[in-house]
């Protein structure tokens, strides 16, 4: 499994481009109001990702601090708000404390609404070529050639028709957007990619911001 070696200088300097905020995206790391602390960097760290729906509109912003979440205002998690631009960051806000470049704990992925809110209708597809490398209760991951793991949770398992070691191709469906087995959750997308890289002399899988790469790739989505 290859890994990239870092130092504190290149974890924001490794990428191939950048993307800049305007009026359809939030800055990466613009978080919703007391939802954390999030990453600034505008570093696109997968520049050749492929978005992982497999049509828009798509529309990125918090599950649990939109309206109808668990932290969020109250009211229909489907309403208009929650399915209009413009995207929002939602990595590092708060979930849990063990995200290793979160100063706020972290969220390790990127929550994605589909067009509407209807639940196994609309699909995810696979962002790189890779090898299906886990298959869980609702979830789905599949491991990139460099090493990098691309997880897909919240779906509909019963779309899902793929088995561990199977290879896919970029834009091969990976399964339709649900709530998983959680029905108090709004249906979305989450996902995160975890990358292997060299700190020292170990190895260890850390989350990395996904949201610019994400951006980059809903822009040359068709």
């Amino acid at each position: 499994m290859r890994c990239k070696s870092f130092t504190a200088a290149a974890f924001v300097a490794m990428a191939a481009s950048q993307v800049h905020a305007d009026t359809q995206f939030h800055a990466p790391g613009d978080l919703m109001e007391n939802s954390g602390e999030g990453v600034k960097s505008p570093v696109v760290f997968f520049p050749d990702m492929r978005f992982p729906m497999e049509s828009g509109p798509a529309y990125a912003n918090s599950h649990a601090f939109s309206v109808g979440g668990a932290k969020g205002p109250e009211g229909d998690s489907c309403d208009a708000v929650n399915y209009s631009y413009p995207w929002r960051d939602n990595f590092c806000e708060f979930r849990r404390s063990d995200i290793a470049v979160c100063s706020s704990g972290g969220h390790s992925g990127q929550d994605l609404r589909p067009a509407t809110c209807e639940k196994g209708v609309h699909w995810t597809v696979a962002a790189t070529d890779g090898v299906v490398s886990h298959i869980g209760r609702f979830a789905v991951t599949v491991q990139s050639p460099d090493g990098a793991l691309h997880r897909y949770v919240h779906l509909d398992m019963d779309s899902v028709t793929l088995s561990p070691l199977d290879r896919v191709k970029q834009g091969d469906r990976i399964g339709t957007v649900s709530n998983g087995w959680l029905s108090e959750i709004p249906i979305h997308l989450h996902y995160d990619i975890r990358q292997p890289v060299q700190i020292g002399d170990a190895v260890h899988a850390l989350f990395l911001p996904p949201y610019s790469s994400l951006v980059a790739a809903y822009e040359k989505l068709d």
